[in-house]
């Protein structure tokens, strides 16, 4: 009796689990079936690598939807068109923009969503009407972009590399390393010559000083020279202002008549002097007398 007892408590207890499950099923069922999701349909043009039905669907980093189709576009070669459902309440913007990035350290791909700006209108999807949202490209894109063109310029730079250790560039750089060596050694013997020269340099430079110096003195004394000369100028034309001033009141109407009559002068000089040259017997014995006829 004890051992069915048993038994019948053991079945009793996991029909109750079971019960239970299933009633914690039903109750989860129908709380996701009361969130409203609206679907958007996202076009990639680019490889949607690692990503896949069910994979998470973020708003600014929040999780908000699963993706629920993957499918190669019939319109488009080359676009993935990727719809995802996420809770009607989600703020989407017009301007809001989706593009694929990689979860952690897992290596998963996700739909990330930008959230917009505050100035563009919200997105209003009818019931049972599917969205769009522009895709942008994901920062691994447009690394991966640039792979080739960074590879193929890495391939040039090596093969320049290459080219310049070709067995004749290693002879001329051999070469100009001996001359260089050569040069260093010449300018390691001229080192004395040129202190020599630098202090010949630093020798001159102290006699110029000086000879600055000397000048700077002479300078100094024929200034002080000049400036006594132009006091004693200045002092002797302040003793001399009142006979310049008199001499041009009344000496220089004298010396205006002295300059006319002197004019004068020279004009009977000149008369005389034409007038000797001319006849100068005449001018020295008059007129000759003339002598007397008798009829």
């Amino acid at each position: 009796m004890e051992i069915r007892a048993n038994y019948i408590i053991v079945g009793v207890f996991t029909l109750a689990i079971l019960l239970g499950g299933f009633v914690f099923t039903l109750w989860v069922t129908k709380q996701s079936q009361r969130t409203v999701m609206a679907e958007y349909d996202i076009s990639f043009k680019e490889s949607v690598r690692g990503l896949s039905v069910s994979s998470d669907v973020l708003f600014t980093g929040i999780k908000v939807g699963t993706v629920n189709r993957i499918k190669i576009s019939d319109k488009e070669p080359g676009v993935v068109s990727v719809r995802i459902s996420i809770a009607a309440d989600t703020p989407v913007r017009e301007n809001s923009a989706a593009r694929l990035e990689i979860q952690g350290v897992t290596g998963t791909t996700l739909v990330s969503i930008s959230g917009g700006t505050a100035t563009s209108p919200l997105v209003r999807l009818p019931q049972g009407q599917v969205g769009e949202i522009r895709s942008e490209p994901s920062p691994l894109s447009a690394v991966m972009a640039h792979i080739p063109n960074t590879v193929a310029a890495a391939n040039e730079v090596l093969h320049r590399l290459d080219s310049m250790l070709s067995t004749e560039n290693q002879e001329s750089l051999t070469v100009t390393l001996a001359a260089l060596a050569k040069l260093s050694s010449s300018l390691a013997d001229k080192t004395g010559a040129l202190n020599e020269i630098v202090n010949n340099t630093q020798n001159t430079s102290r006699q110029l000083s000086s000879l600055t110096e000397e000048a700077g003195k002479d300078l100094k004394a024929t200034s002080e020279s000049m400036s006594r000369i132009a006091a004693r100028i200045d002092s002797t034309l302040t003793v001399a202002e009142p006979g310049l001033k008199q001499f041009s009141r009344e000496g220089l109407s004298d010396v205006r008549m002295l300059v006319v009559e002197t004019r004068n002068l020279v004009h009977v000089f000149t008369r005389i002097a034409q007038k000797l040259e001319s006849d100068p017997r005449r001018f020295l014995f008059g007129e000759p007398v003339q002598e007397y006829k008798s009829r």
